[in-house]
């Protein structure tokens, strides 16, 4: 018992004074009290002290934990940190329904009507296609009166005397478009057709889409005057050049045509 006390009991400076100062009180109280009164450990030889020192115990157990502190002031917020990489694109979410049809807007104010375009003549380069048609019946023989005649809807300007070429029904077909020049065969220039009607610059080219001839002779050309010159004038031209050979005979022929201003 007494060996468990010692050990939980840690022997100080203090309790050695205390306790040779009971034991001095006992053995003759006025004595010790005149001669060896102990009021400090510095009375005691060094020696002495260290033998009667015990060793330290183990220590105890551990106690309950006290109870919690106050929760301190939050800290200063410290500096942003640097930007992580960028993560990858996510996948395409479902496409959503589609929406109502939204109300139709106000009508917006009608425009001003733009100017009417116009020109006194066909500007150079361009073209202007039409038609013609012809029907003559012949009661005499070698009459060499005009057909027909083509008229421009724009005049051409400067034109007196342009080059003209009609193809007859054949000649269009197989798109024969060439005449004799300066004795020479050669291409006029003319490579259209009937529901294509085309023309080079500053020519005059009429194709043909029907034609019957009955009792004549000849062949139809574009005059600027009948009979004196082939071509075509600024407003138009004449066509003639085909002439009965008996009576009664007929022709009778149409088709288009398209100039081209110089």
């Amino acid at each position: 018992m007494f060996s468990a006390i010692r050990r939980r009991m840690r022997v100080s400076p203090a309790m050695v004074i205390a306790g040779l100062a009971l034991v001095f009180a006992m053995s003759g109280g006025a004595y010790a009290a005149k001669k060896y009164l102990i009021t400090s450990t510095k009375q005691i030889s060094p020696s002495v002290l260290k033998a009667l020192q015990g060793k330290a115990g183990k220590a105890g157990a551990n106690g309950l934990p006290g109870v919690g502190g106050a929760q301190g002031p939050a800290g200063p917020a410290g500096p942003a940190g640097a930007g992580g990489p960028k993560g990858e694109t996510g996948p395409a979410g479902v496409k959503g329904e589609k929406g109502p049809t939204g109300a139709s807007g106000a009508k917006g104010v009608t425009g001003a009507t733009g100017a009417t375009g116009y020109t006194e003549t066909l500007p150079s380069g361009k073209t202007e296609t039409g038609t013609w048609s012809i029907y003559t019946q012949f009661v005499e023989p070698d009459f060499p009166g005009s057909l027909g005649s083509i008229s421009f809807a724009i005049p051409l300007k400067g034109a007196s005397e342009g080059t003209a070429y009609v193809f007859d029904l054949q000649e269009t077909k197989n798109e024969e478009y060439e005449r004799v020049i300066d004795s020479v065969k050669k291409p006029t220039g003319c490579t259209g057709s009937v529901t294509e009607p085309t023309a080079p610059r500053g020519v005059l080219c009429v194709y043909t889409a029907n034609e019957t001839l009955e009792g004549v002779e000849g062949h139809l050309e574009a005059h600027l005057r009948p009979a004196e010159f082939e071509g075509y004038g600024s407003s138009g031209a004449f066509l003639s050049g085909v002439g009965a050979n008996e009576a009664p005979a007929r022709i009778e022929a149409n088709g288009t045509w398209a100039v081209t201003a110089p």
